[in-house]
Parts: C-alpha cells; sequence; structure tokens
C-alpha cells in the first residue's frame, strides 16, 4: 500500500470521527425491524416472521436524527 493510500485512510477515518461526534449515524444493521422511514428496500426474500433486514447493500446516513441517505436493504418477512 503507498504512503499515499495510507494517507487518504487516515482522513477519512479522522473525518468520518469527526463527523460521528458532531452527529452522523450509520444505519447499517441487520436484524433490525424494516422502517421505510430509514431503509430503501430494494429486494425481498420469504420469511416466517415479521419483516426484518436480511442485508445491508448500502449503508444510510442520519444527521442529528434526520435521514440523510436510506440505507439499500433487502428484507425477509
Amino acid at each position: 500500500e503507498s504512503v499515499e493510500a495510507k494517507a487518504l485512510v487516515q482522513a477519512r477515518s479522522l473525518l468520518l470521527d469527526t463527523l460521528t461526534k458532531e452527529g452522523l449515524d450509520r444505519i447499517d444493521q441487520i436484524g433490525v425491524p424494516f422502517d421505510p422511514t430509514i431503509h430503501d428496500a430494494v429486494a425481498h426474500v420469504d420469511g416466517d416472521s415479521e419483516q426484518v433486514v436480511d442485508d445491508v447493500m448500502r449503508a444510510g446516513y442520519q444527521w442529528k436524527g434526520a435521514v440523510v441517505r436510506p440505507a439499500m436493504v433487502r428484507v425477509k418477512g
């Protein structure tokens, strides 16, 4: 890995840490109930129970409680 790549990884990590401290929350939990206000269901698989997030294809983000981008998910149930 080049010095430039390592520097970019460190800068990204620092930026994400700072944004998280200021109010950015990542939406990427599997096994939680499906919530159309924070999840964008793009696939569905059959299941026996209530609708839950089976897979996260792209993480979503909330900024201080407001959805910036919903998580792209597969729903089971």
